[in-house]
């Protein structure tokens, strides 16, 4: 009778399990990942919002030049539209000094591009006029990223896409009557 001695068995199962422990960990990996791009982009629609929020607040306000001279509500709505919002020339600032309506709404615009700019990647703002006393914003911004592991290649907005806001990127839109 002989013995044969078996040797090398534990070393595969051992083997084994380190495989299996490294793909769950590759795993729990790509989890934190796209749980950081959604918190990223969670954040970035949060701050859109507070910008068109912004933006619907100053056009209220610039309703009270109304009723300080002729300016009709269609001419502030009107005043207002811009697509997108350009930061180039800082105007007069209207937080220390006295301004007209003009000024107003100049300042206001550039503090909003301002905004957009310093809080989303890429970030833009986009009013326009959808009737007589409504209007439309919309504050967009360059995705962090396409999820192509999802089979997600570009962002598709149809609404984005209607407020002349360039392809890949996304917006959050918000009507304001004033």
């Amino acid at each position: 009778m002989s013995k044969f001695k078996q040797s090398g068995l534990t070393l595969i199962e051992i083997l084994v399990t380190v495989l299996v422990l490294g793909i769950g960990l590759l795993g729990v990996a790509a989890l934190q990942v796209t749980s950081i791009n959604s918190s990223q982009e969670g954040l970035f629609r949060s701050q859109a919002t507070e910008i068109a929020e912004s933006v619907a607040a100053r056009m209220r306000a610039a309703k009270l030049a109304i009723y300080d001279g002729n300016t009709t509500l269609t001419q502030v709505i009107t005043a207002y539209a811009g697509a997108p919002y350009a930061c180039a020339n800082p105007p007069a600032s209207c937080i220390t000094g006295t301004c007209s309506a003009a000024e107003l709404v100049a300042f206001d615009i550039y503090e909003t591009c301002n905004m957009a700019q310093t809080e989303l990647p890429e970030g833009e703002v986009y009013v326009s006029v959808v009737s007589g006393i409504r209007s439309r914003v919309a504050v967009a911004w360059t995705p962090s990223a396409a999820r192509a592991d999802v089979g997600q290649v570009e962002v598709v907005n149809l609404e984005c896409a209607n407020m002349n806001v360039p392809d890949g990127k996304d917006c959050v839109i918000l009507e304001v009557i004033p």
